[in-house]
């Protein structure tokens, strides 16, 4: 099981999942039912909208500068994982772990003890989804691994989501060398650096689902592809 480290990759953060991320719903209007005050309250909501796109699109920069990203999957079976009813008997399972480095979080860190709420809270949406990004890529290589052995990929588990109980990360750890990028396990399971995503992808003729319906009640994305629940 050689590990496959990939460093310092490109990635895109889309506005529209930052403020999805930070609940936005940008209603300019939202207001007009306030009577003689209707016109100042739009305005003063479309100030906000304003200040907010400013907020994201700076956070986004910002965030394209602290960037590290780097991920390290192994090939493996579903027998790495002894006693995971999840991936028993399963013969080829890619076990990842991806992170976009620690400088960002120190950021919102050092953002939050200056009273700069706002930039803090929406440079650490930034960093959600670009930890999400980086997955993305992750599971983008895997599937042109398994693809250049005629086979195809499952659908993406972390640990913590569905049925894949979160203290089984740390044997996810003990197969994936996850220090060689720098990231570590807290003894409560926690990544450290917390921008960081762990995952398991079935890679077979006919691939495992992986996934039931606890996990799409545990996540918010709208546009899954593989969601089980309307």
């Amino acid at each position: 099981m050689e590990p496959v480290i990939l460093t310092d990759f490109d990635i895109e953060i889309l506005p529209s999942e930052v403020k999805r991320l930070l609940g936005h719903r940008g209603v300019p209007g939202a207001a007009q039912d306030r009577g003689d005050r209707s016109g100042e309250a739009e305005r003063e909501g479309t100030d906000s909208a304003g200040r907010l796109e400013r907020a994201i699109d700076e956070a986004i920069s910002r965030a394209r500068e602290l960037l590290r990203t780097a991920g390290v999957y192994v090939v493996g079976s579903g027998d790495d994982l002894p006693g995971s009813t999840v991936f028993e008997g399963l013969e080829r399972v890619a076990y990842c772990v991806c992170t976009i480095g620690p400088a960002l979080e120190e950021e919102v860190t050092r953002l939050s003890g200056s009273d700069e709420l706002l930039q803090a809270v929406v440079l650490d949406a930034a960093g959600s989804v670009a930890a999400e990004a980086v997955a993305e890529y992750m599971d983008q290589r895997i599937q042109e691994e398994a693809e250049g052995l005629g086979l195809k990929t499952s659908c993406r588990a972390s640990p913590g989501y569905g049925d894949w109980d979160v203290r089984e990360q740390s044997k996810l750890f003990r197969i994936v060398p996850a220090e060689r990028i720098g990231v570590t396990l807290s003894e409560s399971s926690m990544m450290i650096p917390r921008k960081s995503v762990s995952f398991a992808i079935h890679i077979a003729e006919r691939p495992e689902r992986l996934r039931s319906e606890n996990s799409c009640r545990n996540c918010d994305r709208m546009d899954c592809p593989y969601k089980l629940l309307e």
